[in-house]
């Protein structure tokens, strides 16, 4: 017989585990999940690391869970194959689409044989990171490298893309807005459940050699009074825009037409991107860079963009229709074909309350500005610094614009190159600018203009965002603290130095002055300024 202590040690080892120890059944639920990937694997196993599936069908075939890990290994490529897993996350437990192993990021090479290579459609809360997506075909067709769509399924939240090389993507190089071809898209369909999508960050990615869009939002539920040519006719669907967007860190290079537009979109910031190369390969439309149709408060703020192809549009930067309340700071445009920025509302609609400040651009030729379309409203354009050495309108006044529609104030022109000219600038705002260089007919009245030298550290010479001190203003410049007070300045200047409310600024895209200077006082009516 055993002694009792050892009975007693035996049936404590038989009761159910609990606690400390193995999951009961619902924790074990709630663990998150990995399945592997190796499309270089001689055979097909069962998803894990050890033994990896070697196609994509096994994870399109799969509804994950919150929490789950679709993991390619790195190295490996998988051809003509589509990704479009299923299911959703829940918040703070996305499903994760990432890269294991060593290496070469994994490939997901379309080789033309899919419309999408990577496809979420009525889904949220995916994280998508790490992969090498191309989709070049024989010919150019309708392709895109991520398609993500929602279709009368109300909000969808949370969507990261983040180290994503998408490169090659031969798509529709004239098809414009919805089923359009493009590197990144998000897109809104049906018109019975307004839809939209929320909390999207797509950053640090690389986009090069895709038509028509590099990174493209778009919606067809788009109708509100602001916009008076909604494009999507019976389908459309009251405005429903899309919410907490922010594309960053991106790098998007040899686009065919459009590179980076936030389209329909409310409070989006696009920040800290890098485009060089837009309007490519665009036979048919025009093309800008960086910005947004239906748009209200967009900010786009520390970006460089350059070579813009051509003067339909070409511009770097564009206020278009239905745009209220953008925003453009801190970015540097320069080599664009088109010119700097396009402002551009539709006929019968409202774009207004628009700020372009503290930017500066170098060799942008074209138009610099180009207001063409209809007129937008309350457009305040100050404290930019223009360098010009190429031939150039440095004003397109095309559409009637006057000064309630677009004011200059504070801007410094230095004109280095006699192909210059004004177009209609005349009925314009202009107030305490700098006209410096070459002085084109046309040139605008501006009661405190100022056509010195002012003393520009070395114009001409900047090679990134980030290397531009040659428009600093030096000490003893005549362009200090005599601008134009502006009622929402903003905060900094280029160059990160404080701007403040209420205090004379200087003129162009650095403040120099750290001091505050007050504006004189109102005479009061009837009065004389010698009492």
């Amino acid at each position: 017989m055993q002694p009792k202590s050892i009975v007693l040690a035996l049936s404590a080892l038989c009761l159910p585990l609990s606690g400390v120890g193995a999951p009961a059944p619902a924790q074990a639920a709630e663990q998150n999940r990995s399945f592997h990937v190796d499309c270089a694997a001689a055979d097909g196993g069962d998803g894990s690391r050890a033994d990896p599936w070697n196609t994509l069908a096994p994870v399109n075939a799969r509804t994950f869970r919150p929490g789950d890990s679709i993991l390619l290994k790195r190295g490996s490529t998988c051809t003509a194959q589509q990704l479009h897993p299923k299911g959703s996350g829940t918040e703070g437990r996305p499903i994760t689409i990432d890269a294991y192993g060593s290496g070469a990021k994994p490939k997901l090479a379309g080789a033309g044989q899919v419309t999408d290579v990577v496809r979420l459609a009525d889904q949220e809360y995916w994280e998508i990171r790490n992969l090498d997506i191309s989709n070049k075909g024989d010919a150019a067709a309708t392709r895109r490298g991520v398609h993500i769509t929602r279709s009368d399924s109300g909000t969808g939240t949370h969507y990261r893309l983040s180290g994503l090389d998408i490169h090659d993507v031969n798509g529709n190089r004239t098809k414009k807005d919805d089923d359009a071809s493009a590197g990144i898209f998000f897109e809104v369909l049906g018109h019975t459940k307004a839809t939209r999508f929320d909390d999207v960050v797509i950053e640090n990615n690389t986009v090069r050699t895709v038509d028509r869009y590099g990174i493209h939002f778009w919606t067809r539920w788009m109708r509100r009074p602001e916009l008076n040519n909604a494009n999507c006719g019976t389908t459309c669907g009251p405005w429903t825009p899309q919410t907490r967007v922010v594309i960053r860190g991106n790098t998007v290079t040899d686009i065919g037409g459009d590179a980076v537009v936030p389209h329909h979109t409310e409070g989006a910031v696009v920040e800290h991107n890098r485009v060089d190369g837009f309007r490519e390969r665009e036979p048919a439309h025009c093309a800008a860079g960086l910005w947004g149709w239906n748009t209200d408060r967009a900010l786009f703020q520390y970006n460089e963009v350059s070579g813009g192809k051509s003067e339909c549009d070409g511009q770097g930067l564009d206020i278009d229709e239905a745009n209220t309340g953008t925003v453009y700071q801190y970015n540097y445009s320069h080599d664009n074909e088109g010119g700097f920025i396009l402002l551009c509302n539709g006929s019968g609609s409202t774009s207004a309350d628009n700020v372009v400040r503290y930017n500066i651009s170098q060799n942008d030729g074209g138009q610099l500005f180009d207001m063409v379309c209809a007129r937008t409203s309350n457009t305040q354009i100050h404290n930019n610094t223009f360098y010009l050495s190429e031939p150039v309108d440095i004003v397109n006044n095309a559409n009637g614009s006057t000064g309630a529609d677009v004011a200059f104030s504070n801007n410094i022109f230095h004109v280095a190159t006699p192909e210059a000219a004004y177009v209609n600038a005349g009925s314009l705002a202009f107030d305490s600018n700098v006209f410096h260089g070459h002085h084109p007919a046309g040139e605008p009245a501006d009661a405190n203009k100022l056509a010195a030298d002012p003393g520009l550290t070395a114009p001409g010479t900047a090679t990134s965002r980030t290397d531009t001190d040659g428009y600093r203003l030096r000490a003893g410049s005549p362009a200090l603290a005599n601008g134009k007070v502006m009622a929402s300045p903003g905060t900094r200047d280029y160059f990160g130095n404080q701007v403040t409310a209420g205090c004379v600024p200087d003129r162009g895209a650095h403040q120099l002055s750290t001091s505050c200077t007050t504006p004189p006082a109102p005479v009061p009516a009837g009065k004389h300024e010698n009492g």
